[in-house]
């Protein structure tokens, strides 16, 4: 039922703001971006992939985060219940992995920001 519920709300929201919208077709509204400014170039810009490796990092380290945290609020009560092993094993290599992961990143050159030419010869572009 949950689940029903979960597919129905969304599809009627879609269906009313569907059917409420007012449709003013116009030209404008059809272009690439409607900002009222003539594209010009080309769409499909070619991103450094050093922006998708940093979000990858970021997204794991942010989830180790929140893995850590109610970890380190149980962590005396487990000690006590059910020893030091059983207690810190656990979380010791859930750590040792990750700290592997970000050295094998860092070897690979995956957290080095690559630089632009102008930066190495000493000249700051304005982008930087």
């Amino acid at each position: 039922m949950l689940g029903l519920v979960g597919i129905l709300i969304p599809l009627a929201m879609v269906a009313v703001s569907w059917l409420l919208r007012p449709s003013v077709p116009e030209q404008g509204k059809r272009t690439t971006y409607e900002s009222g400014e003539v594209p010009t170039g080309n769409t499909h810009v070619r991103f450094n992939i050093q922006y998708y490796m940093v979000a990858l990092l970021f997204v794991v380290f942010d989830i180790e985060t929140v893995l850590i945290f109610p970890w380190t609020v149980i962590y005396r009560d487990a000690v006590a219940s059910v020893g030091f092993a059983r207690a810190f094993l656990p979380m010791f290599a859930f750590i040792f992995v990750l700290v592997v992961a970000l050295a094998w990143a860092w070897r690979n050159g995956a957290i080095r920001w690559v630089r632009t030419e102008g930066y190495r010869r000493g000249v700051k572009s304005h982008d930087q």
